[in-house]
């Protein structure tokens, strides 16, 4: 196995378990093994994967419980990570500098929500959460902020500043709750940081509602429609570089609610037929196939 790993004792109990501590060679979709040698994979070692340019995508079993200090720090072009609500401990710079790092997919069986949290404390760029319930999903996007201060010399004082509306969406998660309330009443602030931010959250809110206000909805569908070009736009772009997006195109598609117009339709399609692009093609042009089962909106 390419794994490089110890056997660790564990300091309560005293059982046996694994720490990952590397990779051997070259791996673009990491995927973590829940088991080594009959022993359970618990935790994911200090700088374990940290600088390393082939990881693109991670998935962490619900096994592993502790995210060690830099363990994916730097890596440049991991854009998804993948795991679960296990996780116990989050130590400091574990997907920092991680720069195309946008996804983070989350199954939550414990009400533990600690670890989003950790990941929205760690990187202040932007970060779209994809979170699966029993019963039902959600997806957040989470803008990013600027954090900055001045020393005044003269009055003797620190100034201290914060651009950009991540920071408020950031305190919207709690431990053992989102406040899905709060997090929509922000859609206001969040027109300011921009279209591509505001697209993000519109269309992940209309497309999962978990908690959703009927006033709210009304609000991220008026903004939907008067934008889907631009939306449309991307998700055909994100599709050239082999991202699929047929499934949030085809959610888009049968909404309802004239939330597709005509000419956005046409217009994503022609993109889409220039780029050669076959089956985000049939997406653009269907709106009949059942869509009662959850999309992941991968934009």
């Amino acid at each position: 196995m390419p794994f490089t790993y110890e056997v660790v004792q564990h300091k309560k109990d005293n059982h046996e378990f694994i720490q990952i501590t590397g990779f051997e060679g070259e791996v673009r979709d990491l995927v973590i093994p829940a088991e080594i040698d009959g022993k359970s994979v618990e935790a994911i070692g200090n700088h374990a994967f940290s600088g390393r340019n082939d990881i693109r995508t991670a998935q962490i079993p619900e096994t592993v419980k502790t995210l060690y200090g830099f363990s994916f720090h730097n890596c440049r072009n991991l854009c998804k990570i993948s795991l679960y609500d296990s996780i116990d401990d989050y130590y400091d710079g574990v997907c920092r500098q991680c720069d195309s790092l946008t996804d983070i997919d989350i199954t939550i069986k414990r009400d533990w929500y600690e670890v989003i949290r950790n990941f929205l404390a760690d990187n202040d760029k932007t970060l779209r959460f994809t979170i699966h319930r029993q019963q039902e999903t959600s997806q957040l996007t989470f803008p990013e902020y600027v954090y900055d201060f001045a020393d005044n010399t003269m009055a003797r004082t620190i100034q201290f500043s914060i651009s950009g509306s991540g920071y408020a969406y950031r305190e919207c998660v709690d431990r053992r709750k989102i406040n899905y309330r709060e997090y929509d009443k922000l859609f206001e602030k969040a027109l300011i940081d921009g279209n591509m931010i505001s697209e993000d959250i519109a269309v992940g809110r209309l497309i999962y509602p978990h908690e959703l206000d009927d006033s709210f909805r009304t609000i991220y569908e008026d903004y939907a429609r008067a934008n889907m070009k631009d939306i449309l736009e991307r998700l055909v772009q994100r599709a050239s570089q082999e991202i699929d997006t047929t499934g949030v195109i085809r959610a888009l598609n049968q909404y309802g609610k004239d939330l597709v117009s005509d000419e956005a339709l046409d217009h994503g399609l022609k993109l889409a037929t220039e780029k050669g692009l076959t089956l985000v093609s049939a997406a653009l042009m269907d709106k009949h196939q059942d869509n009662s089962s959850a999309l992941e909106f991968k934009f």
